[in-house]
């Protein structure tokens, strides 16, 4: 780039031929952007060669690139992001199961798993998924999102309302699960019963059926009538508890003495 200033102040000029010759015969190879301003007489003559002016243009569009480049990177974190902290079909299921599982293993040595305690851990789990989600909307720690085919990053953000939406229906088919569980252990029970009650006469028979038979018994699958709808009864008693109060554990202390009430328990493990 070259840059020329020629400044006319008093008597300063620039007559030198030579240099008048040089100009004329490069003005057909170097084209110039001329700006003059004026003042008093007085003048200043900028002179921009056309190397000049493709740099510049070569740094614009470099630029431009540049700012490209940052606005796929940044999509790209924003996508990485979003993936991360998205809700896929039966993850809540699966945070069910999951921390149902962990209270299950706060048991472990306690002695028999019974329905009673699965019925227990579930609805457990189910309030602590609740509260964990009201509380990171409350203090703004919990972002989630859910696959949206209308979106730029193919993502779009949860709100509070959903996800309660969401785990309840995850609870409403964990309870069917546990409900079909407890029916299929029951007539099972049934089974057990029936043939150990034949083998009882016959001499050196296999006493293995009635041992299931007393085991479920024990776990409390042989009384046990509509499982699923008394955790679906149990949740809704939290939920309404937890709304009033605002303690996951306030709540929980309600449900349980529905729960004892309802699988005849008298002493609770």
């Amino acid at each position: 780039m070259s840059l020329s200033v020629n400044g006319n102040t008093n008597q300063v000029s620039t007559e030198n031929s030579w240099f008048q010759n040089m100009k004329t015969a490069n003005s057909k190879e170097q084209k110039t952007i001329n700006t003059t301003l004026s003042k008093d007489d007085n003048s200043v003559k900028i002179s921009i060669s056309q190397e000049g002016i493709e740099s510049y243009r070569k740094k614009l569009q470099e630029s431009g690139i540049q700012s490209a480049d940052g606005n796929i990177m940044e999509k790209k974190h924003t996508l990485i992001e979003q993936s991360k902290n998205a809700i896929f079909d039966n993850q809540y299921e699966s945070e069910l199961t999951q921390k149902a599982g962990e209270w299950k293993g706060q048991r472990e040595g306690s002695g028999t798993y019974s329905l009673s305690n699965k019925v227990e851990d579930y609805v457990k789990a189910y309030g602590s998924l609740y509260d964990e989600i009201v509380q990171g909307y409350k203090d703004g720690t919990r972002v989630r999102y859910v696959a949206d085919e209308n979106s730029e990053t193919g993502f779009r953000k949860m709100t509070m309302e959903e996800e309660l939406s969401r785990l309840d229906k995850a609870f409403q088919e964990t309870s069917d699960m546990v409900s079909k569980l407890a029916e299929n252990a029951k007539n099972a029970a049934a089974a057990f019963k029936d043939t150990a009650e034949k083998l009882a006469n016959i001499k050196g028979a296999k006493t293995s059926f009635a041992d299931a038979y007393k085991n479920l018994e024990a776990k409390g699958y042989t009384a046990q009538e509509n499982v699923g709808q008394k955790m679906l009864t149990l949740a809704q008693a939290w939920k309404n508890a937890y709304q009033v109060s605002g303690s996951k554990e306030l709540g929980m202390e309600k449900v349980l003495s529905m729960l004892n009430d309802m699988f005849h328990i008298s002493n609770k493990v």
